[in-house]
């Protein structure tokens, strides 16, 4: 899922909020800033997640990741704590019952990965290991409870698709 803060931050940048503005309102990019500038701006707003691009390179706003965002926001306890993260926002330990566990990983999942965002074990990795010591444990648990799939030799991650979320996708959990 795409870090909310990371959504606030771009719109707090002028230059970053002018471009998402008038790429949601369709009038097409900002015409003010100069090509660099506004090449920049576009990959801040699509790390962020708040706008998704095709292959017409044009932006368009990301409500699926955006609701994911706020849903994992509504989920948090009241006092902002999770029972398996220390102070640190890391992973202290894994819930034992199967549905707790599931909701745990799938949260880090979509955390970790964007919908329909292809990355590698290692861009994986980076991301994972703000998390936990223990990368390789979690990332075989993303993978083996359905959160992740992968390609065959291990190379790539992606969110897996599910009806729940009326993704589509294929699967190949063949181990970590």
């Amino acid at each position: 899922m795409s870090d909310v803060r990371a959504m606030l931050a771009c719109l707090a940048n002028e230059e970053v909020a002018r471009l998402f503005a008038s790429l949601v309102l369709a009038n097409g990019p900002e015409q003010s800033l100069s090509p660099a500038r506004k090449e920049k701006a576009m990959k801040s707003l699509v790390q962020s997640g708040l706008i998704t691009t095709d292959d017409s390179a044009a932006g368009r706003l990301n409500v699926v990741e955006i609701r994911a965002a706020l849903a994992a926001l509504r989920s948090a306890t009241s006092d902002g704590a999770s029972p398996w993260l220390d102070e640190n926002g890391r992973i202290k330990r894994f819930p034992r019952r199967p549905a707790e566990r599931a909701e745990f990983l799938e949260e880090i999942g979509v955390q970790a990965v964007r919908a329909h965002e292809r990355i590698s074990e290692s861009e994986l990795n980076d991301r994972l290991a703000s998390l936990t010591d223990d990368i390789p444990t979690l990332r075989r648990y993303l993978v083996v409870h359905g959160v992740l799939d992968r390609s065959v030799d291990g190379s790539s991650y992606w969110r897996a698709a599910t009806a729940e979320r009326g993704e589509s996708g294929s699967s190949d959990r063949r181990g970590v």
